[in-house]
């Protein structure tokens, strides 16, 4: 069976198991604009779900079981509502979704157009929104323009720059083509892009892992987006991964990996860097030995919000040299 054809049974087993509910939620964060740190707002919404993820979806990602089936753009919009009185005045507002702003289907240009609205009268410098590279098109992206005030920044999951490995090994449903449409319908209009990319997809080692998310950056970079946000793969439910993680035949990153990946990219890159792991410190997330989680994920994100690699580059504890040695020992164990 091809991978999309497991990864759909997967998908549907889970759906009928966990009853998916919808999840909102809204909450502050440092991050790094124009050049200083500064105040960030984050709401997710709950729609009806990522289209892609409904078909089959990503070996990782599991964030369909939060979305709802039956909710109406009247409640996405309260929820958008909800989420701005929670997080208060910000500079940089990230409204997400767990799937496609600019998909209708999950939220209506009527909707978007409202919290366009919204937007201009909270005095953000920057809202960021996401989706996939299919719903990008001048139309949707000039409508957007044509009404904000602040910056838009467009956020898309491309996860690598190789599209073997979005393919095989993510089931990822686009190109490296695609993206590029994308990204340069963006860069017409005036829209930034925010590039998320993986850390340790499924099926390779973590030494792979590791050059392929440093050359994924650098890669992106060149080819223009503004901004870099590593995902470092924590094991979400009902995901092909998550099987895998359930047969000892997947580890999460080493936060050290992440560590090695963002140090590496920022030293070639001028664009700014970013990385806040979810579920870091836990088995199901990016961990190292557990005595030094939090102090690594600490650093991690104090980088990110200052862009300043001091915070990276004394980073130690014994469990270091057990991870270089993983490294080199995995070309063993295939």
């Amino acid at each position: 069976m091809q991978l999309e054809g497991v990864v759909r049974k997967i998908r549907r087993r889970a759906l009928e198991e966990l009853r998916a509910h919808g999840s909102f939620a809204a909450w502050r964060e440092k991050d790094f604009l124009h050049g200083e740190e500064v105040n960030a707002g984050v709401i997710v919404l709950s729609t009806r779900g990522c289209a892609w993820a409904l078909r089959a979806g990503c070996t990782m990602c599991g964030y369909i079981y939060d979305s709802s089936r039956s909710v109406s753009q009247a409640e996405v919009l309260q929820q958008f509502k909800e989420g701005v009185a929670k997080i208060g005045d910000v500079a940089y507002l990230k409204v997400f979704n767990s799937g496609s702003f600019f998909d209708s289907g999950e939220i209506a240009r009527e909707t978007r157009q409202e919290i366009y609205r919204l937007v201009n009268s909270l005095g953000v410098k920057r809202l960021q929104v996401e989706t996939r590279p299919e719903y990008i098109t001048r139309e949707v992206l000039e409508e957007a323009i044509s009404v904000l005030e602040p910056e838009l920044e467009v956020g898309i999951g491309l996860e690598t720059t190789n599209d073997y490995i979005r393919e095989v090994c993510i089931n990822k449903g686009f190109t490296l083509a695609e993206f590029t449409r994308a990204l340069n319908a963006c860069k017409s209009t005036g829209a930034k892009v925010k590039a998320y990319l993986l850390i340790k997809p499924p099926f390779i080692t973590e030494a792979e892992a590791i050059e392929d998310a440093v050359r994924s950056g650098i890669e992106a970079s060149r080819m223009g987006v503004e901004r870099l946000s590593f995902n470092p793969v924590n094991v979400q439910r009902g995901t092909l991964v998550e099987e895998l993680f359930y047969k000892r035949e997947y580890r999460p990153p080493w936060l050290w990996s992440v560590v090695e990946v963002i140090k590496r990219v920022k030293e070639r890159v001028s664009i700014p860097v970013v990385c806040s792991p979810s579920g870091a410190g836990t088995k199901r997330g990016a961990h190292n030995c557990g005595k030094c989680d939090s102090r690594v994920l600490a650093a991690i994100r104090r980088f990110s919000s200052t862009q300043e690699l001091r915070y990276i580059e004394e980073l130690t504890c014994t469990c270091k040299q057990r991870w270089k040695e993983e490294l080199n020992l995995e070309v063993f164990e295939r």
